[in-house]
C-alpha cells in the first residue's frame, strides 16, 4: 500500500453495502494516477536453470484407487521455454492438460494393492529451462475465460463499481491507460500482510473490504476490475526463484492484460510491487510491464477442472500436487512437496 487516505469509500450496489478500505473517494484520484512509468530496465539475458518438483502424495489406509494430479510446466510464446522434461511416476502416469487453459498435467491413477498399500507413492519432474525476462513480448490465446467472472472474481456489483469510479469504463480510453489506472489503485489500496485470516484464497470482495492478503488476493482485486472494464485478464500461478541455486515450498502468482493493438500479453505483479512501494516508488513503478526472469510459470486460471475430471468441484487454482483417494480430496500440505533449481 502506498497511501492512506482518511476514510473508507463505501458504496451500496444491489442491496449488498461494500466498504472499500484505502480507496479514495470518487472526487479525490489517486496521487499516483497519470504520473509517467518508471523507464523500464533493459531486458536481462534469459535465464537458464534446472528446476526439479518433488512430491510425495499420503496415501489413506482402505484406499482402492489413488489419482494424482500435478501441474507440469508451460511453454509461453517469448518468454518462457521448457527445453526439456524428464518425469519420475508410478507405472502408467501420462500427461494430460485442463480442459480449460490447456494447462500441462502430469497424471496418475493407481489401483496397484502393493502400491497403494505403502504409506506414500512419491512423483517427481525435472526440466531445463530458458526464462526471459517479460516485458510484454508474450503472445497466445485470448480465450473467453480470461473476459469472464471466476467463483470468488464477480466482475459486476462492486467490480464494475470501482472501475466506474476509476473512469476505465469508458471505451474510448487506451486499455494501457485503464490498466495502469488499476494497477495504481490496488498497489494504492492493498497491503501485503498474511496475518489476517483469509488471505490467499483470491477472493475479490476480501480484497476490496479487507484490503490485505498475498499475490492471490492482490490480483484477484487487479482481474476483477480490469474484467469489469471489458479488458482481457490472465491470472498465472508458478513459482518465484532465487539466483543461483536454491529452494522453496510455495508458490507466487500475477497477471497479464491483453494488449489488443500489439497483439501481446503485458504483465502485471502488484504485490511484489507493493512490497517496495515505500522504500522504491520507481521500482515499484516497474512492475507495471515488466517482470524479472527470477519466476517459472506453471499454470493459468482459476476453478480448473482436471484431464481426467476430478470428483471434487473446481480447484481454485493449482501449483501443488492435487490427489483423491477414492473420490475423496486427500489432505497434502508443503512438508510433502520441495521446489528445486540450479542455474546453468
Amino acid at each position: 500500500m502506498r497511501a492512506s487516505f482518511a476514510g473508507p469509500a463505501a458504496f451500496v450496489l444491489a442491496g449488498l453495502s461494500f466498504a472499500a478500505c484505502g480507496d479514495p473517494p470518487a472526487a479525490q484520484p489517486s496521487a499516483h494516477a497519470g504520473s509517467p512509468p518508471a523507464a523500464e530496465p533493459a531486458a536481462p539475458p534469459a535465464r537458464t536453470y534446472a528446476f526439479t518438483y518433488e512430491a510425495r502424495v499420503p496415501v489413506p489406509e482402505g484406499t482402492r484407487r489413488l489419482r494424482v494430479w500435478a501441474p507440469l510446466p508451460r511453454d509461453e510464446d517469448g518468454v518462457q521455454r521448457v527445453r526439456s522434461l524428464r518425469i519420475e511416476a508410478p507405472a502408467g502416469a501420462r500427461e494430460t492438460r485442463t480442459r480449460d487453459f490447456a494447462n500441462r498435467l502430469l497424471h496418475a491413477e493407481i489401483t496397484d494393492p502393493a502400491l497403494l498399500a505403502r504409506r506414500e507413492i512419491p512423483l517427481a519432474w525435472t526440466a531445463v529451462i530458458e526464462r526471459r525476462a517479460d516485458v510484454g513480448q508474450g503472445r497466445g490465446d485470448v480465450l473467453e475465460r480470461y473476459r469472464t467472472a471466476d467463483r470468488l472474481v464477480p466482475i459486476d456489483g462492486a467490480a464494475r463499481e470501482v472501475a466506474r469510479r476509476l473512469g476505465v469504463l469508458d471505451p474510448a480510453l487506451d486499455p494501457a491507460a485503464a490498466a495502469r489506472r488499476i494497477f495504481e489503485d490496488v498497489l494504492d489500496g492493498m497491503a501485503y500482510d498474511k496475518l489476517e485470516p483469509g488471505w490467499g484464497e483470491g477472493d475479490f470482495t476480501r480484497a476490496l473490504t479487507v484490503c490485505k492478503g498475498n499475490c492471490t488476493d492482490f490480483h484477484a482485486r487487479f482481474i476483477g476490475v480490469g474484467r469489469a472494464a471489458g479488458l482481457a485478464v490472465r491470472f498465472t500461478m508458478g513459482i518465484p526463484l532465487a539466483p543461483g541455486r536454491s529452494s522453496y515450498d510455495s508458490y507466487h502468482c500475477w497477471a497479464h492484460w491483453f494488449d489488443a493493438a500489439s497483439g501481446t500479453w503485458k504483465p502485471v505483479d502488484v504485490s511484489e510491487a507493493d512490497k517496495i512501494a515505500e522504500k522504491d516508488p520507481e521500482g515499484a513503478a516497474r512492475f507495471f510491464g515488466w517482470l524479472d526472469p527470477d519466476r517459472l510459470t506453471l499454470t493459468y486460471g482459476r476453478d480448473l477442472v482436471l484431464d481426467p475430471p476430478q470428483d471434487a468441484p473446481p480447484l481454485n487454482y493449482l501449483v501443488f500436487p492435487y490427489a483423491e483417494a477414492d473420490g475423496t480430496p486427500v489432505a497434502m500440505d508443503k512438508s510433502l512437496w520441495t521446489f528445486r533449481w540450479t542455474d546453468r
